[in-house]
Order: structure tokens, then C-alpha cells, then sequence
């Protein structure tokens, strides 16, 4: 092969996103004009073709064009490779080390770094020998790179900022911060509505399904649209498994839960998750789509998987989840029984499944027990409540009022500062281009730098006005009394929000534990 006249070439250009960071002179662009000038240089050279990985690490070969050049190379179509440097080849000294030595070599195809030296048909070549230890040093400058990016980013993460690729579905990237995540109003109401309906007791697939039915984007497909991902589902469709990671995901509340898992190491571009003790958790960091007592409430309905069963005109289980044998402490279940149409019975689940060697039968219909529950909330209320000590309804709403008052004030001066930052840029380009003079430019400047002060000392102040209404836990169920007091129709959210579990002690007899009292 070193006697032969006649070289096919293949030039091989890689370019990962560490690199980019780099500078110009890495390119691929920059690659490919330094090599293809080299190539036309030489005698009895044919370029073969051009590889081109953009944006592929060098601490692993499997990059589809190196596989596609491998191939050719199998093929006989190529047998001198050229590579501006080393590590555009690889940067993992063992694999760089592999196809130096043993691949290329048995292959009979000459290798060429440029900038380095490297040719390995030269026998005389000293740089050849440098070769091996070229490759540690790049293998050493990858795992360098890969710490520094590891702690750029926990250091991002810690100060709240986002460093996920995508922003979640209901949130987009700030157009001024990339760091920071704002409502995407156009799906926004779809997060809500499901947090809305699996709260009354919908199901996680009908949620789907309904979503579905609707032609509503599910989110893979959203962000497909709107960004640059790349979608991988087979089905476009909503399913249950995404309402329920919708539904568990704490960003929705204005929390940001960030290293949940990370890569094995440099050279291992493996993904594992990392315990809960190391997730780095950030707080009101962005504003939430729905209210935190609502998130909650859908966590106590998913730990108790209380979904919503459908049959014939779309009955719910109003206290499915909350039902407890009191003789083995297992839960009741709900089971078709013969004789009763549009009803059903509650079973211990014990008994159910191992007979009566482990617990008895004691059946209740589930009509039954969904009255007698209703009638005890109405009785509690009315009756052991002190309504005027719980809540003055009027005072509530005028909270709500004056609550949605100084949100739309915040709001309003919020966007006059984006207003005055436009402004100052536009009046700025005026000046430069002889339309304003310095004089009247600066007077303008100074006005508005005077009214910016004035707003964020607004917004500072509306700030703490609206943290001083925040509504306790407490407060929250009391309210929940109030509805009951109000309305004739008791819904899932408040029998979850105000019991803990019923006991069916006999046919005729329950024990209710409410959240609200000691015993």
C-alpha cells in the first residue's frame, strides 16, 4: 500500500458542542476548507468524500458518519483517512488508541492528522510515536470539559436557574433569559383542566381520552412544533402515563426539582437517577399554573390511586381509596353483585382475594354508604361548626377581590417597564442616527431611568402586600366546610380534602376520621 500511486481519501470532520465553545477555528466549515485545500495539494490524491459528525462527542465512535466512513473502508471505496488533529478523530485514548494501531494498520489505510504530524505510513516519523500520548491529553481535556459543564450546571441549578433543554409542557423560555421559565398561555389551561378534572375524580385515562377527542396536542408533539425536539412517540396521542407525570411534576407549583439523574461518567453516556437526597430543589422561582392546594390534593388521590371508574351514564366512586376494613385494615374495593343494577357493593379486598380464612364478608351497597357519608358532612357542619368562627364568606371574597386587584397593578407596571426599556432603546437609535440630540436624549433618559425606580419600588410593594394574603392549610379546609354548608352536592375534592379514612365496622355502621378534628 505505500507504494501505491493513487490515494482515496476520506476527510473526517467532528465537531462536538464542547468544542463549539472553543472558538472559530474548530468550525466544521473552518475543518473542511483547511483539509480540502491540503487534499488538492498533494499528487495522485482523489477525495473520496467528506465525513461529517457535527455535534458528536469524541469520547465514544459511535457517530453515524464514522460508521458510514467504517463501512467504506470495509468496501475498499477509501484507504487514506485525514483529520485536521487527533482529537477530531476520538478523544478516548483507548478507542483513538485502537483505530492508530490495530484498525487502520490491518486495514491497510493510511491515517493522517494534520496539525499534529501524525502520518502512520511514515516509519520515520517521531510524531508518530507522540501519538499515544496526544491521545491521554485529549482524553484528559474531555473529562475536564465534562466537570466543568457538570459543575456549571449544578451552580446554575442551586441559584434556581433552568438548565433543561426543553422547558416543561405549560412553560416556555424567556425570550430575554433562557434560564428562566414562563407561562405558555397556550397550553397553560390545558394543565389546568387536568388538574381540575382528576381532582373531581376523573380517571387518568379518561382525562386522555378526553384530551384526545378535543385534538389537543400532547405535549411531545407541542414541543415538536414549537422547538427543536424531536418527537418519539409512535401514537401522537395522550395517555395516561403523561396525565399522571403532569400531575406529580412540582414545576406547576413554581418549584423547579433539578439533578434527578445524570450521565455515568464522560466516557459512559449512560443516564441514572440520583436519590431524592440529591435533587437540588428550588422554591417559588417562577410563577405557578395552578394553586399549591390543588397539587396536593391530586397527590392524595394519586397515593390512594382513586381514579375515577365509568359505567353507564358516568358514575363515579365518590369514597373509593378511603374505605378501610377495621378488622385486617386492608382496603375495601367495589364489586359488581347480582340483583343490583346501576349499584354496586364494597368488599374488603382481603376477604376478596384469600376468602374468609383471613377476614369476613361484610358487604355494603355502594349507595348506601355514599348517603350516609353526605348526611354526616351536612350534620357535621351544621351542626359542630361554628360558621362565623371559621370563616366570614363576605371577607373572603373581598380578599379574592383586592387579591386580583393588586396582581393586575403588579402585572400593569411590569409591562411598563418592558415598555421603557423598548423605548430607551428606540430613543437611543434616534440619537445615533442624528433624529434626537444629546441633550434631549439624555433629559428623556433621565425620566425614564426616574419612573423604572418608581416601578420596582411598586412591584416591590405589591409583592409583600400579596404575600401577606397567602392562605394557610387551615384555611383551605375551612373553606372546604363552607362549600358543604353552601352546596347540596358533595364532589370528590371534598371528601378527600376533609377525611382520612372511613371504617365500615359493620352493614349498618362507619367510623368517618375527619382531618379537621382530634378523634
Amino acid at each position: 500500500m505505500a507504494k501505491e500511486n493513487i490515494y482515496r481519501v476520506a476527510i473526517y470532520l467532528r465537531l462536538s458542542r464542547d468544542d463549539e465553545n472553543i472558538g472559530d477555528s474548530e468550525s466544521i466549515i473552518n475543518q473542511r476548507e483547511f483539509l480540502t485545500k491540503y487534499v488538492k495539494t498533494q499528487e495522485n490524491w482523489t477525495l473520496e468524500d467528506i465525513y461529517i459528525d457535527d455535534g458528536f462527542t469524541g469520547t465514544n465512535f459511535n457517530r453515524p458518519d464514522f460508521i458510514r466512513l467504517k463501512s467504506d473502508i470495509e468496501k475498499g471505496k477509501v484507504n487514506l483517512v485525514i483529520t485536521k488533529d487527533l482529537s477530531r478523530l476520538g478523544r478516548d485514548y483507548i478507542g483513538t488508541g485502537y483505530y492508530l494501531e490495530k484498525y487502520f494498520p490491518l486495514k491497510k489505510v493510511r491515517y493522517i492528522a494534520v496539525n499534529d504530524g501524525i502520518d502512520t505510513f511514515e516509519k520515520n516519523n517521531g510524531n508518530n510515536d507522540m501519538g499515544a500520548f496526544k491521545s491521554v491529553v485529549n482524553d484528559m481535556y474531555a473529562k475536564d470539559i465534562s466537570k466543568k459543564v457538570r459543575t456549571a450546571k449544578r451552580t446554575k441549578a442551586e441559584k434556581g436557574e433552568f438548565i433543561g433543554a426543553f422547558a416543561p409542557y405549560g412553560y416556555k423560555k424567556d425570550k430575554n433569559d433562557i434560564t428562566k421559565l414562563v407561562i405558555d398561555e397556550e397550553v397553560a389551561d390545558v394543565v389546568r383542566y387536568i388538574f381540575k378534572e382528576y381532582n373531581n375524580g376523573s380517571g387518568l385515562s379518561y382525562i386522555a381520552r378526553s384530551l384526545n377527542e378535543k385534538q389537543i396536542e400532547c405535549p411531545s408533539i407541542y414541543k415538536q412544533r414549537t422547538c427543536r425536539f424531536h418527537c418519539k412517540t409512535l401514537t401522537g396521542l395522550w395517555g395516561h402515563e403523561t396525565i399522571k407525570s403532569i400531575l406529580k411534576n412540582r414545576v406547576y407549583i413554581g418549584e423547579l426539582i433539578q439533578r434527578k439523574g445524570e450521565m455515568v461518567s464522560y466516557k459512559v453516556k449512560k443516564y441514572v437517577t440520583l436519590p431524592e437526597s440529591e435533587h437540588i430543589i428550588q422554591k417559588n422561582v417562577h410563577e405557578a399554573i395552578v394553586r399549591e392546594e390543588e397539587f396536593n390534593l391530586a397527590q392524595s388521590i394519586l397515593n390512594m390511586k382513586t381514579h375515577k371508574f365509568r359505567r353507564g351514564q358516568g358514575k363515579e366512586h365518590l369514597l373509593s381509596g378511603l374505605l378501610y376494613c377495621p378488622r385486617c385494615n386492608n382496603k375495601y374495593h367495589y364489586q359488581r353483585q347480582q340483583g343490583l343494577e346501576g349499584d354496586m357493593v364494597a368488599v374488603c379486598s382481603a376477604y376478596n382475594r384469600y376468602g374468609k380464612k383471613y377476614c369476613s364478608r361484610v358487604a355494603v351497597r355502594e349507595s348506601i354508604l355514599d348517603e350516609a357519608v353526605k348526611n354526616d358532612l351536612k350534620s357535621m357542619a351544621k351542626n359542630k361548626v361554628n360558621v362565623n368562627q371559621v370563616v366570614n364568606l363576605h371577607d373572603v371574597v373581598n380578599v379574592q377581590k383586592q387579591k386580583r386587584k393588586i396582581s393586575q397593578s403588579k402585572f400593569e407596571y411590569e409591562r411598563r417597564l418592558k415598555y421603557i426599556d423598548r423605548m430607551i432603546r428606540a430613543s437611543y437609535e434616534d440619537k445615533i442616527n442624528g433624529v434626537l440630540l444629546e441633550d434631549e436624549f439624555m433629559k428623556m433618559a433621565k425620566e425614564y431611568r426616574k419612573e423604572k425606580q418608581d416601578a420596582y419600588a411598586k412591584i416591590d410593594m405589591l409583592e409583600k402586600q400579596l404575600n401577606s394574603y397567602s392562605e394557610s392549610g387551615e384555611d383551605y379546609l375551612r373553606n372546604k366546610v363552607k362549600e358543604i354548608i353552601s352546596f347540596e352536592n358533595v364532589d370528590k375534592s371534598t371528601v378527600i380534602s376533609l377525611i382520612n379514612r372511613i371504617e365500615i365496622v359493620n352493614s349498618e355502621s362507619i367510623k368517618i376520621y375527619y382531618k379537621f378534628l382530634d378523634k
